[in-house]
């Protein structure tokens, strides 16, 4: 004989005065959703996460992670260096904008791409 799972509705889960949709007991729905009240991450803390996106990329090469500079002032993220892969440059761009606590992206990233060498003729 198979004995099957037994359903658990959501008043038994969450009891007959918890409800999954609203905030817990003594909070607002407005806290909920306000991740940053009264919390400011410092320079320092950006510039940290800015490089943690940028070396999570897997779209950048390793060579040019090693490449970019990044610098963080007042929240305004400035991305300098120069890469080789044209990709990198907004792929960079991209990962700083939407780090937390980033006002502003500057990108300077200077795209230097290989150059073939030509075959020498015999």
């Amino acid at each position: 004989m198979i004995k099957l799972a037994r359903y658990i509705s959501d008043y038994e889960y969450y009891g007959p005065n918890d409800y999954w949709w609203g905030a817990p007991y003594g909070w607002s729905d407005y806290d909920l959703y306000d991740y940053n009240n009264n919390f400011v991450l410092d320079d320092n803390e950006v510039e940290d996460i800015v490089k943690d996106n940028i070396a999570a990329d897997v779209g950048i090469t390793f060579s040019d992670q090693q490449k970019i500079d990044v610098s963080v002032k007042d929240g305004v993220v400035t991305l300098s260096g120069e890469v080789r892969n044209p990709r990198t440059k907004p792929l960079a761009y991209a990962d700083a904008y939407w780090s937390s606590g980033v006002i502003d992206v500057l990108n300077k990233i200077q795209v230097k791409p290989y150059k073939r060498k030509e075959k020498a003729k015999s």
